[in-house]
């Protein structure tokens, strides 16, 4: 493991990061027990132990274009999709982003419609360390985004880089609405709140349960046929550098959340796990992603809401990238609200590439996450 996620491991969470060392230094039966309970889980998740990382070649999954046509992204030279890197087959679609508010502050909010659509799904905390998601469509748009909950100062910043996105969400306070406001007059976002919405595109849906949680929306009805141009690529896309090693996943525990991404070796995908369990969406499919960046971030309290904790997202930081079952330590760097994110490896000061697909954000603070330890992943998986 090199130093550089050794240090930043260190600093998350001494205690849990020992004792993933102790195990792995013991070796003998007690891991091996561990490792085989759960490569024959009944999930399909395989794990490798740490006690003797060995180089695997990165693979990337195959796009499936067509019944008989597969594309390997690593070669195509073709357009691809701005937010995930993926082959645009039939060109780019001219279609501005869409990013939609959506709520994850407690089990009202379950189960999740369209994130699994999602093309980058943003992460941040809001009050008793709860957290919401802010998902972005392009390349695709899903038949419903549930639930549809309200504006945050964090989220003005977060999608400044989009090219002029649309803005969903369900209302907000006076201060956000305010924000929200200069921040369309400045030309950030096209607004699109339910509250001012005469399309139709928002509606309540009484066997989601009641107010707020009921808030659903039709985005490709609220987009219609409004002309637009596609964004810029927010991320960098391709190899896998050198200095990831071998992971089984990690943990971001909030205060008021205990989330997991876990690597899933037969999907090649990180699969989502919260408070314990799996977090499936209304189709009953478990949320996974082929990327997972943890971004150590500073919050303040929000200008707009003294009551609601708002995310520094621009400037630079610590972090980790999770893709292709390994994790990178990084330095992300987004000086202005405009700008794409940019990320570095620790080791070598390199740029660093996510892999081709979906990718999930989390701005955590400094301290809030781990390892996973073998033990734990078997737990996970029941």
């Amino acid at each position: 493991m090199s130093i550089s996620i050794k240090r930043k491991f260190v600093k998350a969470s001494g205690f849990a990061i020992m004792a993933f060392f102790v195990l792995s230094a013991c070796g003998g039966g007690n891991e091996k027990a561990v490792i085989d309970t759960i490569n024959t889980s009944s999930t399909s998740t395989t794990v490798t132990s740490t006690t003797a990382p060995v180089a695997v070649t990165s693979t990337v999954e195959e796009v499936q274009v067509a019944s008989t046509t597969t594309i390997n992204p690593e070669e195509w030279i073709g357009p691809r999709h701005p937010l995930t890197g993926l082959p645009a087959e039939e060109g780019i679609i001219p279609r501005p982003a869409l990013a939609v508010k959506i709520g994850n502050n407690d089990t009202n909010s379950l189960p999740h419609e369209g994130l699994l659509e999602a093309d980058v799904v943003y992460e941040a905390l809001i009050e008793a360390g709860k957290t919401r998601f802010l998902g972005v469509y392009q390349s695709s748009l899903p038949e419903r985004v549930a639930p549809v909950r309200s504006a945050r100062s964090t989220d003005i910043s977060l999608i400044g880089n989009l090219s002029n996105p649309h803005f969903a969400y369900w209302g907000s306070n006076e201060g956000v609405g305010a924000e929200v406001e200069e921040a369309e007059r400045s030309g950030t976002f096209v607004r699109q709140s339910a509250e001012f919405d005469s399309t139709g595109a928002f509606s309540r849906d009484a066997s989601r349960g009641n107010s707020p949680y009921d808030g659903v929306l039709d985005p490709a009805y609220l987009l219609g046929d409004i002309p637009g141009s596609a964004p810029a690529a927010i991320f960098d896309y391709g190899i896998l550098p050198n200095s990831a090693v071998s992971t089984i996943g990690i943990r971001w525990e909030t205060g008021g959340r205990v989330i997991e991404y876990l690597w899933d070796k037969p999907s090649s995908k990180w699969k989502r796990f919260q408070d314990g369990s799996p977090l499936l969406d209304a189709n009953g499919s478990q949320l996974n992603s082929e990327n997972v960046l943890l971004l150590y971030v500073d919050y303040y309290r929000s200008n707009a809401d003294p009551n609601s904790p708002q995310a520094q997202s621009t400037g630079n930081g610590d972090g980790w990238l999770l893709r292709d079952g390994k994790i990178v330590g990084i330095t992300w760097d987004r000086q202005f609200e405009v700008l794409k994110w940019s990320f570095y490896d620790d080791d070598t000061g390199e740029l660093v590439n996510l892999d081709y697909g979906r990718t999930w954000v989390a701005l955590a603070q400094l301290g809030e996450a781990s390892l996973l330890t073998p033990v734990e992943a078997a737990l996970l998986n029941g």
